[in-house]
């Protein structure tokens, strides 16, 4: 990951840090800043924000987008996540699932196919609930 870094400051790098430190767990910007926070780590709002949607255009970060009003979500992506496939994300839990089957090629070629439009895979995120967060709602 780190031949991907376009930028060198020291913020932006602790930022990055703590998501692998922490790499299962989506954080809204609130919640990051808590994190850091209880480091004692002293960085601003605005750079911890741009740092994050930086990370997040360069593939090391997933974001979830703000659903229903709720604020956006932040993850580290590892390594091993990081392949030409989807990601489905569990709206209650957060637990992010990579979409491995040829299922998402077949959609995909039939977008492209059908309505001359070309999907990017790796930032293909199908929301809903995983099997545990559906089994506690019944």
């Amino acid at each position: 990951m780190e031949e991907k870094m376009k930028y060198s400051t020291r913020q932006q790098k602790i930022i990055l840090e703590c998501l692998q430190e922490y790499g299962d767990t989506f954080y809204t910007i609130d919640q990051f800043m808590e994190l850091l926070r209880g480091k004692e780590i002293q960085i601003g709002r605005t750079t911890v924000y741009r740092g994050l949607e930086r990370l997040q255009k360069e593939g090391a970060v997933l974001k979830v987008p703000s659903v229903e009003g709720a604020p956006a979500q932040y993850r580290f992506i590892r390594d091993e996540e990081r392949k030409n496939y989807g990601k489905l994300v569990c709206l209650e839990c957060g637990h992010t699932i990579p979409l491995q089957c040829g299922c998402i090629d077949h959609f995909v070629g039939h977008v492209l196919d059908e309505h001359g439009f070309e999907i990017d895979q790796s930032r293909t995120i199908f929301y809903g609930y995983c099997d545990s967060c559906r089994r506690l709602k019944k």
